[in-house]
Formats: structure tokens, C-alpha cells, sequence
């Protein structure tokens, strides 16, 4: 695993479909309310994990990426009802939670393969979480 597939690895995090839809807005009623809290909690966790790989970069002074825009067709699911938008996270969790047991498994350095590793861990429970939510 090289510096530019850890660098990879935090902008996927960073720009993810959990991260959008935190920025997007879902249109929801006010008894949606503590769904949007749970979901927000999830994007404000994962956004930390992401953070936390790139002060790992910093600490072993490697520059931490430019994050980029999310991918353009991310602008499709824009205001859309939670009843929609909660299959799609799953969705999109399960792609993540197989790129980065993907990265773990290329990873050959134990410290940096522990910080995917937790981040990875966090990613399965976000995706148990998000597949218990009725809507």
C-alpha cells in the first residue's frame, strides 16, 4: 500500500454518499426528526474517521489530500425523502465497507493498517445502524 492509496482511501471517506447527504439536506417531516439526528451522528463520525487518517499523514509527514468535490452525479439525490435516501446509504455503505476491507487486507504496515482498520469497523456498524432504521 502506498502514500497515494492511503491519500485514495480518505478522499472515498471524505466524499462519500453518508457525507453528501449530511450536506444535502433530506426533505423529511418533523416525525423524522431523531432518524436525521442518528443520520447526522453517523456522517459526524465518519467525518471525524477520514479526519484522523489525515492527521495519521501529518504525523508521519505526509501531506493529507485535497479533498476534490463530491462526484457529480451525487447531485441527483438532492432534498429527497428519508424513505429513499436510507436504502441508498446502505447501498453505498456496503460498496464502502468492501473498498476498505479491500485496503486493510493490501495493507502491509501495522500501525497504518490499524488506523484503516477502525475506520473500517466504524464503517460496519454505521451500515448495522443504517439497515435498522425503518422508514
Amino acid at each position: 500500500m502506498t502514500y497515494l492509496h492511503l491519500q485514495d482511501i480518505i478522499r472515498r471517506e471524505g466524499r462519500s454518499f453518508l457525507q453528501y447527504s449530511g450536506e444535502s439536506f433530506p426533505w423529511n417531516v418533523p416525525e423524522d426528526g431523531a432518524t436525521v439526528a442518528q443520520i447526522r451522528t453517523l456522517v459526524d463520525e465518519e467525518r471525524e474517521g477520514a479526519a484522523t487518517l489525515s492527521r495519521y499523514l501529518a504525523r508521519n509527514r505526509l501531506t493529507p489530500p485535497y479533498l476534490g468535490a463530491y462526484p457529480s452525479y451525487f447531485t441527483s439525490y438532492n432534498y429527497m425523502s428519508l424513505d429513499r435516501l436510507v436504502p441508498l446509504l446502505v447501498q453505498h455503505q456496503k460498496r464502502g465497507v468492501v473498498d476498505l476491507e479491500a485496503d486493510v487486507k493490501a495493507i502491509e504496515d501495522e500501525p497504518t493498517r490499524h488506523q484503516v482498520h477502525g475506520i473500517l469497523e466504524m464503517k460496519k456498524r454505521h451500515l448495522r445502524e443504517l439497515e435498522a432504521i425503518k422508514t
